[in-house]
């Protein structure tokens, strides 16, 4: 009898069990390793060359060969004048917030994370610019009487250019302010949209000035202003409303140090950290014209919905676009907005932040915003 037949039955059966059970385990992949907490100390070190400045700039060429850019507020209206000249200043920042390279499922590019409204600060000043030119335009030919309207269009430009000179006497102020508001007068009453809702007349008079507004968006790592910035490209922005408030930015460098996503989902009362670009540090820090640094807030994640992160990490203006990172160094939340309250105070309306009360867009929000990305 064979040593197997030996033993009693219930034994044999517990004996059985084992065996398969020991084979079964010999085919199963390994546990995942949990990943250890690290000290923020630790992390800031890690995280702090990989969060980024991001700089929207725009440069706005005319027809002609000429550049605009802004030199002033019209005294009536408090609207944008726009000077010109021959010269190829370079781009002029409009807006500011913070950005970050995300591990993504291709590896042919790097791409960064930030909010829509962060890559848009520039579209508002470029489009006050195409609406003071397109209206230029327009009172050059109201106004030129028995001149040719372009030799009226170029005597306007130089009244403008007053606008950037030092000292202006009583008549050549005069004859700018006078000149500036009669502009945004024909625009509010010709080229408006109300005045013109098919706006036929404005994009008339619009292509006639040729505007064309180029967007650069550059990022800033940490350390001196005097290292050469990345210049990325637009990738993807959010286009509805109720889209998520996000935009990809991408550099054709592969090689970039990029942040993971945090598998593990978050939970409320989890601490965390927010890293970004607050302008509030600069206002402290009298030598930040000489170099760039994120700032780190650590707080804890007060409340958890399907598609935001409330965090009491303080936000302020220039978080936007910055990671919200668990204390395994991994992104978990974009930072998007903070929240505010309004208070009348007689006829005025007051409107109050809450630097401690932010939110964040969920990483689930980004995956699904480009699926392409996180495969």
């Amino acid at each position: 009898m064979s040593e197997k037949q030996n033993i009693p039955i219930g034994n044999r059966l517990i004996w059985a069990l084992s065996v398969a059970m020991a084979a079964t385990c010999l085919f199963l992949p390994p546990a995942p390793a949990v990943e250890k907490l690290e000290t923020w100390e630790k992390l800031d070190k890690k995280l702090k060359t990989e969060v980024y400045q991001l700089n929207v700039a725009i440069k706005i060429r005319l027809r002609g060969g000429l550049y605009a850019h802004l030199t002033d507020k019209s005294p009536k209206y408090g609207f944008a004048v726009f000077g010109t000249s021959t010269d190829d200043k370079g781009f002029r920042v409009v807006g500011s917030g913070s950005s970050f390279p995300i591990q993504t499922s291709l590896n042919d590019r790097s791409y960064f994370l930030t909010n829509r409204h962060v890559v848009d600060s520039g579209e508002g000043l470029g489009g006050e610019c195409e609406r003071f030119f397109a209206a230029l335009r327009l009172h050059a030919n109201q106004t030129a009487g028995f001149q040719d309207p372009e030799s009226r269009y170029k005597e306007l430009l130089n009244i403008i250019n007053l606008s950037q000179k030092k000292d202006m006497n009583i008549a050549e102020k005069i004859t700018y302010q006078t000149t500036v508001d009669a502009i945004w007068d024909t625009y509010e009453n010709l080229l408006s949209v109300k005045a013109d809702p098919t706006r036929a007349q404005f994009t008339k008079y619009l292509s006639q000035a040729g505007v064309d507004v180029e967007t650069g968006y550059f990022l800033h790592s940490a350390g001196p202003v005097s290292q050469q910035p990345l210049q990325a490209q637009l990738f993807k922005v959010a286009s509805r409303d109720n889209d998520p408030d996000l935009a990809i930015l991408w550099v054709a460098n592969p090689a970039i140090p990029k942040l993971e996503i945090d598998p593990v989902e978050p939970t409320e009362g989890q601490e965390i950290q927010v890293i970004g670009y607050p302008l509030a540090s600069d206002q402290i820090d009298f030598d930040s014209g000489s170099y760039y640094a994120p700032t780190f807030s650590t707080g804890r994640i007060s409340r958890v919905a399907p598609h935001l992160l409330q965090v009491d990490a303080p936000v302020s203006i220039g978080n936007s676009g910055g990671p919200v990172v668990s204390q395994r160094g991994k992104v978990i939340g974009v930072i998007v907005r903070r929240a505010s309250v309004q208070q009348k105070l007689g006829t005025a309306v007051i409107q109050t932040e809450l630097p401690n009360f932010g939110g964040a867009i969920t990483i689930s929000s980004v995956k699904s915003f480009a699926p392409g990305l996180f495969k």
